[in-house]
């Protein structure tokens, strides 16, 4: 069935994709468990046109990429 997810899922795919925030173990596993949803539904991520980052703390001192769009065939 084919698909497209878009909105904040308020997670990662990669390390790098966060800015300003501490990434721990649990964060690692959500990286991983997200990855591994998204492989398993052979969903694509869709890459980002303009600003890497997509929420960012009113202060400026963290930021990440938590809106995505994933499409399957």
């Amino acid at each position: 069935m084919a698909g497209c997810f878009c909105g904040d899922f308020n997670v990662v795919r990669r390390e790098d994709e966060r800015k300003g925030i501490r990434i721990g173990s649990s964060q690692r596993k959500e990286i991983s468990g997200f990855n591994s949803f998204i492989d398993e539904n052979s969903m694509v991520d869709i890459p980002t046109v303009g600003k890497k980052y997509t929420w960012f703390k009113p202060n400026g001192t963290a930021k990440s990429r938590l809106d995505r769009v994933l499409v399957s065939e």
